[in-house]
């Protein structure tokens, strides 16, 4: 199927979803200015953790090696065109070192065979772990691109995305488990005073939310039907923002053009609409700075056009309108 196809098939799809009813009531409703839309943009910041039990990757170091590679253009973008965004992070990443039985604390995952990602029934959960440093395996480790990201023009979110990229579900989370990675989160953010407040489940897993609320977690990303809404609260009172597109190469078949194309209706809709459009890319990926360069002019320019407000996952629970 090719991007025109594919463009008439968005004419009729692309607003689907738009303010479920069914997740919007007066008291839950955070955004009260009906004149704008919002943007929201978050990085899976995994270098080789998110790889190393999937399907369909086979080579985590050079998935590693293509964020560290791409990730300098990131911030200069976001520096130039003035976009904060969150970025989730994997919290080993923010370690300097760690050492043979630093990790043995944790309570581990069982084995399990994710659905359509991963594949994890053999070994210890960290055998992929150098036990090293960041300079010798750059891998698994990243607190020069942590410092980079806390020393930018933009002030940015260092969010959290579990500390070893687990699969977050009740399916297969034990409760035990979610709360020693959440743990060890914090205990790393500590030396950067970095104080968690949002988190993206890994590989598009949700789950135990209980544990994100005992740990004062305020705001999470969901895939959810619909993709353009206001951010809501769930039962246990923390904000959702619903994921509204991937950047990057999703479909052998999607084009730049098109991708910027569909972007631009998505961001329309959502001024139109007065909802947030919540885009998300991984820095691996080669696809996503092409688009940036073409879409984050265009939001700088409706964010000086008062059309749009644009922030952070962190911004979302204290937000009572654009401005």
């Amino acid at each position: 199927m090719n991007s025109k196809i594919y463009k008439i098939l968005d004419l009729v799809t692309i607003g689907i979803g738009v303010r479920p009813k069914a997740l919007i009531t007066p008291d839950k409703n955070l955004l009260q200015d009906k004149n704008k839309g919002g943007i929201v943009i978050s990085a899976d910041f995994e270098l080789a953790w998110a790889f190393r039990f999937s399907k369909k990757e086979n080579d985590p170091i050079k998935k590693a090696e293509q964020t560290r590679e791409y990730f300098p253009s990131y911030l200069d973008l976001f520096d130039k065109y003035d976009i904060p965004i969150t970025w989730a992070t994997v919290g080993h990443l923010m370690l300097e070192k760690c050492n043979k039985g630093d990790h043995h604390w944790m309570h581990r995952l069982p084995y399990f065979p994710n659905s359509h990602k991963w594949l994890y029934q053999s070994g210890d959960w960290f055998d992929s772990d150098p036990y090293s440093n960041y300079k010798d395996d750059n891998a698994w480790y990243a607190p020069d691109l942590i410092e980079n990201i806390l020393k930018s023009k933009v002030k940015h979110e260092i969010g959290c995305h579990t500390f070893s990229h687990i699969d977050f579900s009740d399916k297969y989370c034990p409760p035990n488990v979610a709360e020693d990675e959440i743990n060890a989160c914090i205990e790393a953010a500590k030396p950067w005073d970095i104080n968690l407040k949002s988190i993206v489940f890994p590989g598009g897993t949700y789950g135990n939310v209980e544990v994100l609320k005992k740990f004062n977690f305020e705001v999470y990303r969901r895939n959810r039907l619909e993709k353009l809404v206001i951010p809501y609260l769930d039962e246990f009172g923390l904000t959702v923002t619903n994921s509204t597109q991937m950047i990057g190469s999703i479909n052998s078949e999607w084009s730049i053009d098109y991708q910027v194309w569909r972007l631009k209706k998505m961001i329309s809709q959502a001024i139109k609409t007065n909802t947030v459009a919540h885009f998300w890319f991984h820095p691996s990926d080669y696809y996503v700075k092409p688009v940036f360069e073409i879409i984050l002019p265009m939001i700088d320019s409706l964010r000086n056009k008062d059309k749009i407000w644009v922030g952070r996952m962190m911004d979302l629970p204290s937000l009572k309108k654009f401005n």
